[in-house]
């Protein structure tokens, strides 16, 4: 299968024990591991494989391959990196992995001899990337081998590649993603769907029944998406001024910002520029329903009254403030 797609000095005070230092080191706190991302920008690459020649029937490690088992017992590896790295460039949204097509670069599995002809069908590469690392990929594939006047052969079906999964042809084992290195190994078998007279001819060397197997082994790097930061506004309309002595209407009602947060009310008053204090004998705040009502008492002879209208940023918008001075004679 030539091509496919999906890849100073110190003085110690008294000697340590080995039994103390060892109690030392087990309760040290485990490191913590980088988290898993969910969302952003994807790139797949599976690299350039060391392996000499496209085809082989020995398991070359951390090489991605496609495996077809051999009729009477072995394995054919057709390794899909031996002439360059695939590169497989989408997006990761809620967990899930995308791929199009338009993203994908391979470069191909060279045919020795030149006698045969492959036409390879591309499609879009999905999978998921669970909190945890276990990671999945579903390889579309439609392969056709043409060999002259012997005919063609077309090979379709699905690859459902796990990383806890282990290839019962090729016999490579997955590997969860690892956040601080980024590196993955999905497997897996597939059953294909034969279509052509070569097909007929490819039993007296393989045995496809027995399905194809799938090793893909690589690296995701994921760039966060870059959620643009906005100024949280609300409608204000606090009163001109507050009366020396009697009721005033601060908020008539709840202030609901831009970023759809209700703002928290704060009002205090003094007899200094700072505002700070509620003494009862100089004013009295009531609250029903986001409705916000001063009673001052007159006792003062200037009084200083600050309201403070807080929100806390939230996703795509920055924290909220509004402040208002009055000063009551």
């Amino acid at each position: 299968m030539p091509q496919t797609w999906l890849s100073g000095r110190m003085r110690i005070a008294a000697p340590i024990s080995a039994a103390a230092l060892c109690a030392g080191l087990l309760a040290a706190p485990p490191a913590q591991a980088a988290p898993v991302p969910d969302n952003g920008s994807a790139v797949a690459t599976l690299p350039a494989c060391a392996q000499a020649t496209p085809f082989g029937e020995a398991l070359v490690p951390g090489c991605s391959y496609v495996a077809l088992p051999k009729a009477g017992g072995g394995t054919y590896y057709a390794y899909i990196t031996s002439t360059g790295a695939v590169r497989m460039t989408g997006s990761l949204a809620g967990g899930g992995l995308r791929f199009p097509v338009s993203g994908q670069s391979w470069p191909g599995i060279i045919a020795p001899g030149g006698l045969v002809t492959v036409d390879v069908r591309r499609a879009e590469v999905t999978g998921a990337l669970a909190a945890g690392g276990a990671m999945e990929l579903t390889v579309p594939y439609n392969v056709t081998l043409s060999v002259g006047v012997l005919g063609s052969c077309t090979v379709t079906g699905t690859a459902n590649a796990s990383s806890a999964a282990t290839d019962s042809i090729g016999g490579a084992t997955g590997r969860a993603y690892d956040s601080g290195s980024q590196g993955f190994a999905v497997a897996g078998t597939s059953t294909p769907s034969l279509q052509g007279s070569l097909c007929d001819l490819a039993d007296e060397y393989l045995d496809l029944s027995r399905g194809v197997g799938w090793y893909l082994d690589g690296s995701l790097e994921v760039t966060p998406d870059v959620v643009p930061v906005v100024k949280q506004t609300a409608s204000v309309k606090p009163p001109a001024r507050i009366k020396r002595k009697g009721r005033t209407v601060l908020l008539k009602r709840p202030v609901v910002t831009n970023a759809k947060q209700r703002a928290k009310v704060s009002v205090r008053w003094g007899t200094k520029l700072s505002a700070k204090g509620s003494k009862r004998k100089f004013a009295r705040v009531t609250t029903k329903r986001g409705k916000v009502v001063i009673r001052t008492t007159g006792r003062a002879t200037r009084l200083f009254v600050r309201m403070t209208l807080r929100a806390p940023a939230t996703s795509g918008y920055e924290s909220y403030k509004f402040a208002q001075l009055w000063v009551v004679r």
